[in-house]
C-alpha cells in the first residue's frame, strides 16, 4: 500500500483511503444495531460526510466510531496511511449479514461507489 500511495504521489495524483471491513451482527450475545459505520480518529470530515449521505439513503443505523473506534494503539491503515500522509480517509463497518449473499454484496458496493465520491465532494468543501 505505501508504495502504490507513493507511486500516487510522485504523479502527482490525488488520492482517498478507505478502509472496509466488516463487523458480526452479534457479539458476546449482544445484538449490534448498527448496519454500517463510518470510523475515523483525528479527522472526522470525510466520515461525517459520508454517514449523512448514509442516513439520508433513510433505512440504516449508522454508527461513527461504533461499533468500533480507530486509534493509533489499535489500528494500522487510517493512522499510517491516512494520518501521516495527510490523506482524506474513511474506514467503512457493514455488518456481515447484509454482505453474506452476492445480492447485498452488489448492494452495497453500488451504494458506495455511488456515495464515496458524493462523500468527497462534501469533504472538499468542509
Amino acid at each position: 500500500m505505501a508504495a502504490a500511495l507513493d507511486r500516487r504521489a510522485t504523479e502527482g495524483r490525488a488520492s482517498v483511503l478507505v478502509a472496509l471491513h466488516s463487523f458480526t451482527p452479534v457479539f458476546k450475545g449482544i445484538a449490534r444495531p448498527w448496519h454500517v459505520a463510518v470510523l475515523f480518529n483525528r479527522d472526522p470530515r470525510l466520515a461525517h460526510a459520508l454517514a449523512e449521505l448514509l442516513r439520508a439513503e433513510g433505512a440504516f443505523f449508522v454508527g461513527e466510531n461504533e461499533p468500533y473506534a480507530v486509534s493509533d494503539l489499535t489500528d494500522y491503515t487510517v493512522p499510517v496511511h491516512g494520518e501521516r500522509r495527510g490523506l482524506p480517509h474513511v474506514e467503512i463497518e457493514i455488518r456481515q449479514d447484509l454482505i453474506t449473499e452476492p445480492a447485498g454484496q452488489a448492494e452495497w458496493a453500488d451504494r458506495l461507489a455511488r456515495l464515496l465520491p458524493a462523500a468527497y465532494s462534501e469533504f472538499l468543501r468542509r
